[in-house]
């Protein structure tokens, strides 16, 4: 049999093209050599993308290897056969498949950027970029190639090297729609806000119809602390989507950090009526009950979110916020120990858990948990005097002197220091240091000085400092 060195792509075969999909296969499949000669590239991709949508691979496969085997020499058969390995995931074999395909015609720029797509989808970011600037080396101005390339270097975080892509496609085409949109996302990531807000604005005086765009504007202006404008670009991308949860979830955020918690709630809602499973909004909502002082509220959300992820430790610590409020402290307790189990780093997590401990007399407890938010956070000065302060209710005056010297060594305007030194040196019967710590304190704080004499007031005294501790 004599090959051909390609298929003679006939503009007018209109015969085949015209002939039932099916039948066509069926002939390709058994190799019925009279249609080999009347197809043309069209009709094979329509056999190509008809089988790919009806997901049968193999046949697909099979009726290129028929042709192949009458053109052999078909770099565009063997660059068809490689795109049904992608789609397969056979990622090896379509890169050896376009490998042959680029053989035959070192110079195809369609061959080699495809060849670039499926390194990208197999992982092989390098050798994918590597594919594009073979294009762009002798087609400086393929704009296929200078855009996958931009989207490769945005994968890799290499966001500056991505930008200068996309320019340079809008040089060459300055109504490249998605070029303006690829840089908003690259410009927002290395927090260059108004040039990103800038691209998508561009991209949407193009494409004023996607949705996407306009939540990406608001996602920006919300970084921006434009939350009004940004309420404005989520109403509009629901506007074109009202199903999408995402912008109603947003929306309640822009609400939220205005202080217009009731519209916040109201968004929140409706996003979990299109996405029940929604943790961040679960989230979300629970914490605007919180701030509304609606605790009950607050806790069934914050459950719901705990019960779709376990290991979400915002919503435990949330709820147990709750219960502390409630004054419900074992229930609060029992939270920011699950929190605290998620992440053990967190020291405001260990601080939660110390007050919880305290309120609930377990002192030594909440010593040990106050230490944990110093190591993780050692210049928490607060929660340094509440260790004190509890090491003073524990009678255990020592470490609680030492501490107290550290923090009025801190040469700041900060009385509470003075006032538990003050505390602690009457505890111990040293009147004289006590009163001298005490006029510190007031020195500090003269709106809070009162006039006694501590032998007739001592007990006075003592109990304006427990009282300031409670």
């Amino acid at each position: 049999m004599a090959f051909s060195d390609d298929i003679e792509f006939e503009e007018g075969s209109k015969k085949k093209k015209n002939m039932d999909k099916e039948e066509l296969i069926e002939a390709l499949l058994n190799k019925r050599e009279r249609i080999m000669h009347d197809l043309d590239i069209d009709a094979v991709d329509d056999i190509v993308n008809y089988l790919l949508e009806k997901n049968q691979h193999s046949k697909a496969v099979t009726c290129l290897n028929t042709l192949l085997e009458h053109f052999p020499y078909s770099n565009e058969l063997w660059q068809r056969k490689a795109i049904i390995f992608d789609h397969k995931g056979e990622y090896k074999t379509a890169v050896e498949c376009f490998d042959k395909a680029i053989n035959l015609n070192p110079n195809d720029e369609e061959t080699l950027i495809n060849k670039g797509i499926t390194l990208d989808n197999w992982g092989l970011f390098a050798e994918s970029i590597e594919c594009f600037d073979t294009v762009l080396s002798f087609a400086p101005n393929n704009i296929d190639a200078l855009f996958n390339k931009g989207l490769i270097l945005e994968k890799c975080d290499r966001f500056e090297d991505a930008i200068a892509c996309f320019q340079k496609i809008i040089e060459l085409e300055p109504d490249h729609k998605d070029s303006y949109y690829e840089m908003g996302y690259c410009y927002d990531y290395i927090d260059r806000l108004v040039d990103s807000l800038s691209a998508y604005e561009k991209h949407i005086e193009i494409v004023p119809f996607n949705y996407n765009a306009w939540y990406n504007k608001g996602v920006v202006l919300s970084r921006l602390g434009r939350y009004y404008y940004a309420i404005e670009a989520y109403e509009m991308a629901l506007t074109l989507n009202p199903k999408f949860s995402s912008a109603w979830y947003n929306k309640g955020n822009a609400y939220a950090s205005l202080g217009i918690l009731l519209r916040a709630v109201e968004d929140y809602r409706t996003a979990l009526s299109i996405n029940r499973k929604d943790v961040y909004a679960l989230y979300n909502l629970a914490s605007a009950y919180e701030q509304m002082n609606d605790y009950r509220s607050a806790i069934e959300y914050f459950s719901k979110a705990v019960a779709l992820e376990p290991g979400h430790y915002e919503s435990y610590f949330g709820r147990g916020n709750c219960y502390y409020q409630l004054e419900d402290f074992n229930k609060a307790l029992r939270d920011y120990d699950m929190a605290v189990s998620l992440f053990r780093e967190n020291p405001e997590l260990w601080y939660a858990k110390a007050d919880a401990e305290y309120n609930l007399g377990r002192l030594e407890e909440s010593t040990l948990s106050y230490q944990k938010v110093l190591k993780h956070s050692p210049d928490n000065h607060q929660a340094a005097l509440d260790l004190a302060n509890t090491y003073i209710d524990l009678e255990r005056f020592t470490e609680a002197d030492e501490i107290l010297i550290k923090l009025t060594g801190l040469q700041q305007a900060w009385a509470e220091p003075y006032y538990a030194k003050a505390k602690l040196y009457f505890l111990i019967a040293e009147v004289e240091l006590g009163i001298k710590y005490i006029e510190m304190a007031f020195l500090i704080n003269p709106h809070e000085r009162f006039e006694f004499e501590f032998e007739r007031d001592w007990e006075r005294v003592l109990q304006f400092l427990i009282q300031r501790d409670n």
